[in-house]
């Protein structure tokens, strides 16, 4: 597998959230279970100081509402529905933060999403290309929602797209897999965090 550049590199850590990962979320999900069951954390906690070490940007995409979910639309979609009937993802609550396991650093960078793209609506694009940034590296909840979504998007933005396999979970474990087999091989590098680990550390 070639190198990485660290220097045009990002690590967005997408939906890595208590709502979606601790029991006691207000997403009702297989995914707690899942989760602590499969050792992605310690995965992804590797992948994660790996970047810091070598210098990658790190950023954290978070779901995040106000009180009422005035950014949601009101459409006939049920994602859109369930979102907006399950109180998650309220900005300022334990759901809405950020994994203990998986803390941002103080100067790390988070941005509020309000779509199943991390790109839209808001300034994660501006912030990558003023930071030089020609690569992002996905590792997300869920595969087949945020972590291909923002693949597609960044891909049409003439980003490169690394996505980190086993440090994602899909709705489904088949959602998971197709996206891995199927789509996410067409718009970038799949991998695996050990993957993306040698490849920093080859690159000078």
């Amino acid at each position: 597998m070639d190198g990485i550049d660290p220097r045009t590199s990002a690590l967005l850590i997408l939906h890595w959230q208590n709502e979606l990962v601790k029991p006691g979320g207000l997403v009702s999900t297989p995914l707690p279970g899942i989760i602590a069951a499969s050792g992605t954390i310690h995965r992804l906690r590797d992948a994660l100081q790996a970047s810091r070490d070598r210098g990658v940007l790190v950023a954290y995409v978070n779901a995040s509402h106000r009180k009422g979910y005035p950014e949601v639309p009101r459409i006939p979609a049920p994602l859109a529905a369930g979102l907006v009937q399950s109180n998650a993802f309220i900005r300022g609550t334990w759901g809405a933060q950020v994994i203990d396991e998986l803390a941002p650093m103080e100067d790390e960078i988070e941005i509020a999403n309000f779509s199943t793209s991390a790109f839209i609506y808001n300034e994660l694009d501006l912030i990558l290309r003023n930071r030089g940034i020609t690569t992002v590296v996905l590792a997300g909840l869920a595969t087949n929602w945020v972590v291909e979504s923002t693949a597609r998007d960044a891909c049409n933005r003439g980003y490169a797209v690394w996505t980190l396999a086993d440090c994602c979970h899909g709705s489904s474990a088949e959602a998971h897999d197709y996206c891995v087999k199927n789509t996410l091989p067409m718009l970038g590098v799949v991998c695996t965090a050990h993957d993306y680990i040698e490849a920093l550390a080859s690159t000078v």
